[in-house]
């Protein structure tokens, strides 16, 4: 018979189960016998998140993961699909029963209350005691109105719901390093006032149509960049609001790129941030960046970022175990403080900056090496943070190129595309470029304090320190991923992905032969004229 204490996260077993917890890690042994509601699980962190714990927390209990319904498919397809991924590979290895420690919750953060069902809620109230909440939009331009519902709104539901949570011991809430670059130059690990609460801008956008929320978008944004830093930041002053009371704590990651170790290195899904610039650049669609080469990029990797969550629970638990002993003894007193949540910063340039010309370098040597089959130029990247020259190049080489494909694609009877996926693309430079001509300063001494508190062998376990990591091998790694992931080009490939590239420098050298040759033809026939 075994006996589970949710709040403290023990065991009570036989003496050989005794001695086999004794060799888990503090932060192990936190998560054992442990029940998580998890959300966001679909997307790229919270991949990580359940894939590292399932892999590395084998003891606990169960893991409810909130799963929307889509057409053309059923809930327990998303749900078993969700592990049709090379990234589980390892996990279901070690832990081949996984799917007795995962259970669905259908749900949508664009609903009301989650879009949960009572007897689901009734689950979460009775059995959940860690609440990590990674879903988010993370489109820079998205809409206001949708960015509102799933980033302020569901947190709002959600920390309604942990309210009646029995047996809480930790929630944490993923913001972004940048929901309050606004109009600073350094950050740091609080809670900043904001212009207007949660309520006042849900308040707006349920008043106004979509065509009239996109005309006042810019006045509302005011210095904040785009909607997505914005939310972020509106939704952090909702924890204090809604999240009075509960054990509660925030992490910050800076831009989150590929894995750097585990449980696959150079593991990516997505095209987001910097991500999408190599991609771009690899295919050779993307020859010009509005960026200062000398400004610090604060890149992160994806598992830096799912580790230090996953410890952040532990730590805000202590922290929470701490206030409420301090608080006890304090009872008859007149003095008795709230709880403050701890914010982590999970950023890279204070200890192993990176420059944008750094990571363009880089991404340059190893992307010669590894190029690929669907190249349709050479690569090449301009860094200017002259706008004047950053527009003169874009016309040169990204719009005028594709008018003139474009116009032969017509000609031939094909359909013309490149023009639309550059207007695609230089919305999405647009939307890099605040980040790539600015800095900040994020201090970490939260993330710092919780790296020390913890012991040698959950260092080991669950690895965010960022000064060890070497950018070079990091990022030939990531180009290995975008390959893999993103292309879908098999290490096999890279033969012919070579000979591709020669092809390509052949026609572009070619070309500049052609163009230089047709110039001195006009200048001389200017001459002759006159």
């Amino acid at each position: 018979m075994v006996r589970i204490d949710l709040v403290k996260g023990t065991c009570n077993t036989s003496k050989k189960n005794s001695s086999m917890s004794s060799s888990l890690s503090e932060v192990q042994t936190f998560y054992s016998g442990a029940s998580i509601f998890l959300t966001g699980a679909t997307g790229f962190v919270g991949r990580l998140i359940l894939e590292k714990l399932i892999r590395t927390c084998s003891n606990i209990k169960k893991i409810h993961v909130l799963i929307r319904e889509k057409k053309g498919k059923t809930t327990e397809e998303r749900f078993k699909d969700l592990f049709n991924d090379s990234l589980f590979d390892l996990m279901k290895k070690k832990t081949p029963d996984y799917l007795d420690k995962v259970s669905p919750i259908i749900g949508d953060c664009i609903q009301s209350n989650l879009g949960i069902n009572e007897q689901d809620r009734e689950v979460i109230k009775n059995e959940v005691n860690i609440v990590i909440h990674s879903a988010a939009t993370v489109r820079f331009d998205e809409h206001l109105r949708k960015a509102v519902k799933i980033n302020i709104i569901s947190l709002q539901d959600l920390l309604k719901l942990s309210q009646e949570i029995k047996h809480l011991k930790a929630f944490i809430h993923i913001s972004t390093a940048y929901s309050n670059c606004a109009g600073r130059k350094t950050v740091d690990e609080v809670f900043y006032d904001l212009p207007f609460s949660g309520d006042n801008l849900i308040q707006v956008v349920n008043n106004l149509s979509d065509e009239y929320i996109n005309n006042v978008t810019p006045s509302i944004l005011n210095k904040w960049p785009n909607t997505y830093a914005m939310t972020k930041a509106i939704a952090e002053g909702e924890i204090l609001r809604y999240g009075k009371g509960l054990p509660i704590g925030v992490v910050r990651p800076a831009m989150i790129i590929a894995t750097a170790n585990e449980p696959v290195r150079g593991w990516i899904n997505n095209v987001y941030g910097p991500t999408g610039v190599v991609a771009a650049v690899v295919v050779g669609l993307m020859r010009v960046m509005y960026a200062d080469p000398k400004t610090n990029a604060e890149l992160i990797p994806g598992d830096f970022v799912s580790n230090a969550i996953i410890v952040s629970a532990w730590d805000v638990h202590n922290k929470w175990k701490s206030y409420t002993k301090e608080n006890s003894l304090e009872a008859e007193s007149a003095t008795v403080r709230a709880f403050s949540p701890p914010i982590y910063h999970c950023v890279s340039t204070n200890a192993n900056p990176l420059t944008w010309s750094e990571f363009s370098y880089y991404n340059k040597k190893h992307g010669a090496r590894l190029p690929s089959i669907q190249s349709i130029c050479i690569p090449m990247l301009t860094l200017t943070t002259s706008m004047f020259k950053f527009k003169i190049i874009i016309y040169l080489v990204h719009i005028l190129p594709a008018m003139i494909i474009d116009r032969l694609a017509t000609l031939v009877g094909k359909v013309p595309r490149l023009v639309k996926e550059y207007d695609k693309l230089h919305k999405f430079i647009d939307v890099v470029s605040y980040f790539s001509v600015r800095s900040w300063t994020f201090n970490d001494t939260n993330l710092k304090g919780m790296m020390k508190a913890m012991s040698d062998q959950d260092k080991a376990l669950f690895d965010f320190d960022i000064s060890k990591l070497d950018w070079d091998d990091y990022l030939k790694h990531q180009m290995i991923g975008i390959k893999l992931y993103i292309f879908k080009e098999p290490i096999e490939t890279v033969p012919e992905g070579l000979k591709h590239n020669r092809k390509l420098k052949v026609f572009f050298y070619m070309l500049l032969a052609f163009l230089g040759c047709l110039l001195l033809l006009i200048v001389y026939g200017i001459k002759l004229l006159l």
